[in-house]
């Protein structure tokens, strides 16, 4: 039953890590530090890597297939031999974790968002494809 609690726990601090780089990262003052320590191309690679993160399906698989686990134990129960609360306590990591699978997509959007928003007080333009070789190929490489 501790262990179950622990791991609620963590849980929750999953969950809670999710929200906070949803709602705060990265701050105005971060994103210059990495630009300024990284540079242009890296910062702007790592908002695509974001934006590719947000747009995949696997984390909602993910969290269905956890979601379906949590059903059939609930179903199966009555087997374990186990309380009721004894059962919920099993099962509040998964929720968690679960909730914070679902969200995860949805922050990273945000997070790229954010870093867009960033960009264009800049004076960039951060739907410009810089692959294209256009205005930005080596060059924007060599900043």
């Amino acid at each position: 039953m501790t262990t179950g609690l622990i791991a609620a726990l963590t849980a929750v601090l999953i969950l809670g890590f999710v929200e906070g780089l949803r709602r705060f990262y990265p701050s105005r003052q971060t994103w210059r530090r990495l630009r300024r320590t990284r540079g242009r191309l890296a910062v702007r690679l790592m908002r695509e890597r974001f934006e590719a993160g947000a747009d995949r399906k696997r984390v909602r698989v993910l969290a269905e297939v956890l979601a379906g686990l949590v059903v059939i134990w609930i179903a199966i129960a009555s087997l374990l031999d186990k309380r009721f609360y004894e059962v919920i306590l099993d099962i509040l990591p998964y929720v968690f974790v679960g909730i914070a699978l679902f969200r995860l997509p949805g922050a990273l959007h945000q997070i790229a968002e954010r870093m867009k928003t960033y960009e264009r007080e800049v004076g960039e333009d951060p739907d410009e494809d810089w692959r294209e070789g256009g205005d930005g190929g080596p060059a924007v490489a060599a900043l």
